[in-house]
């Protein structure tokens, strides 16, 4: 018996930038290849095989696409609903793939004396695969209060979950709701995890952590380290890589510089680098003696894509110095902070041609709706269009 063990798939991800959407989905498509090629019995994804849970139908028909190519070749294919595909309404396209006969959701379970009793799935392997779903803010915690930790059955026993585990949180994930080790269910050979997005594994407990299958965001991109388990069963291991592009790391301070000095060092940069096959990623902070908007980002683009790079990212955290800053007083609240700092700017950075009080009613009645945040199952595009639209009211056009 054999299996790959995936999770953080985030089907959809980077959806305001064309090319790494693209990379994202051909990364799946590879390892799904992969696994077609090694000739596996099943494929178990533990949560976010789509970014949303309503994913757009072009991204829902590539991945049908080719779990349909995995039942054709006898893999099965089990998941769990992760903390951005899940769904309260039950409204998810995990159904949809359940109901086409492409997926089997393993994060079933029922209610006994008190205690909550997860339902085995039985593989035509022998193995024993069952789960608990992410939810939304690390909620799914709550579910493995009362979960029934012994299960017999004779077979290779998977536990499927995306949740953080308390005992492995790296640092920078301290804060995040986790759920313990001694939580989980007792005497499973092999607990396939998801959620935190780098790899990690103990041995001893059998908990693994595969990582995403591509880059979610800035860090992760620079981080560059993706993929997914092969495992058979007495748990020998093999991690396969799904990212076959470079990354070319450009950090600069632009303390005192000025905008021609930050682009001519950028272009001298690029001009030194093999950029073939590779992501740019520009990470700037530090005072500008000038405008971040005057530094010609177009011509720095331009530059990488002629060298053979495939997409150019950027981290951007400069303040000017033409811009002063803000005295907080102590209790002050945010909106009064805000109304301040509109005030305080305005006549430096006038915006409108309209009279004082009027520009600043706008800029603040702009500032607010930019907080407005997506809903629950908003698709991305429908969300952005909403802001577009309601912008549009404000500014009168």
């Amino acid at each position: 018996m054999r299996f790959a063990h995936m999770s953080d798939v985030h089907l959809g991800v980077w959806s305001n930038h064309p090319e790494l959407k693209e990379l994202s989905v051909q990364a799946f498509e590879q390892a799904i290849d992969r696994c077609i090629a090694e000739q596996l019995d099943f494929i178990v994804i533990a949560g976010d095989l789509f970014d949303t849970s309503l994913p757009p139908i072009d991204i829902l028909k590539r991945a049908a696409a080719k779990f349909r190519q995995c039942k054709e070749a006898g893999i099965r294919i089990y998941a769990v609903p992760g903390s951005h595909d899940f769904s309260p309404t039950g409204k998810t396209m995990l159904g949809v793939l359940e109901e086409s006969g492409l997926m089997t959701n393993v994060a079933r379970s029922e209610e006994a004396d008190g205690k909550t009793r997860l339902i085995m799935h039985r593989d035509k392997s022998g193995a024993l695969i069952c789960g608990i779903g992410g939810k939304k803010g690390a909620l799914e915690d709550s579910d493995f209060e009362n979960l029934e930790r012994e299960y017999g059955g004779k077979g290779f026993k998977i536990f499927v979950f995306h949740s953080a585990i308390s005992e492995y949180r790296p640092p920078h994930l301290k804060d995040m709701r986790a759920v313990s080790l001694q939580k989980l269910p007792l005497d499973f050979n092999y607990y396939a995890a998801g959620h935190i997005h780098m790899k990690h594994i103990d041995e001893e407990s059998r908990v693994f952590f595969p990582g995403s299958v591509f880059p979610c965001d800035f860090d992760e991109l620079e981080k560059n380290q993706c993929g997914f388990y092969i495992v058979d069963e007495k748990v020998n291991y093999e991690w396969i890589r799904t990212t076959s592009f470079g990354i070319v790391m450009i950090k600069l301070s632009v303390d005192g510089m000025s905008v021609s000095d930050v682009e001519e060092h950028i272009l001298g940069k690029i001009e030194k680098e093999n950029m073939e096959n590779s992501i740019l990623m520009l990470k700037l902070e530090g005072v500008l003696n000038g405008k971040q908007s005057d530094i010609n980002f177009r011509a720095v683009s331009n530059k990488a894509l002629e060298k053979g790079a495939i997409s150019v990212k950027r981290s951007v955290h400069i303040t000017s110095n033409e811009l002063g800053g803000i005295a907080v007083k102590p209790n002050t609240s945010i909106e009064l902070l805000e109304k301040e700092a509109v005030k305080d700017h305005k006549p430096q950075k006038s915006l409108f041609q309209l009279p004082p009080d009027k520009e600043e009613k706008l800029v603040f009645d702009l500032m607010n709706l930019f907080k407005d945040e997506k809903q629950e199952d908003e698709a991305t595009y429908v969300f952005e269009e909403r802001v577009r639209q309601n912008a549009k009211k404000v500014l009168g056009i």
